[in-house]
């Protein structure tokens, strides 16, 4: 499956946050695979781009802050922070627990019951 263009990599940005999603997009696929994208179904990859994607805006997000000065506007976060930090940094973390939390061994060769 080629790489999907659009979403999180779509967005302007700079080029340490492309790297950093290029290097996490990679170290999911190693870890859920075991090996290249090619082993994972289309449904494991598009839950990894949708956590790049997240975690680009989030990233992006950290960035806008840092640039402002601070989390707070007045007496209460800032907009980005107040309506949609929390929604991506959960729908990461959803995406993460479907995906599984653990690391496959590329060595392990699965095995179907109908292999027994």
């Amino acid at each position: 499956m080629p790489k999907i263009v659009h979403g999180g990599f779509s967005i302007k940005k700079p080029a340490r946050v492309k790297q950093y999603a290029t290097a996490v997009r990679k170290a999911l696929i190693k870890d859920l695979s075991g090996g290249t994208e090619k082993d994972l179904s289309a449904q494991k990859i598009i839950l990894i781009d949708s956590v790049v994607d997240s975690l680009v805006i989030v990233k992006m997000m950290g960035e806008y802050i840092a640039e402002q000065g601070g989390v707070m506007a007045g007496s209460s976060l800032k907009p980005c922070l107040r309506n949609s930090w929390l929604a991506y940094r959960n729908s990461i973390q959803r995406h993460l627990c479907a995906l599984g939390l653990d690391k496959k061994d590329a060595d392990i060769k699965q095995v179907y019951l109908e292999d027994m």
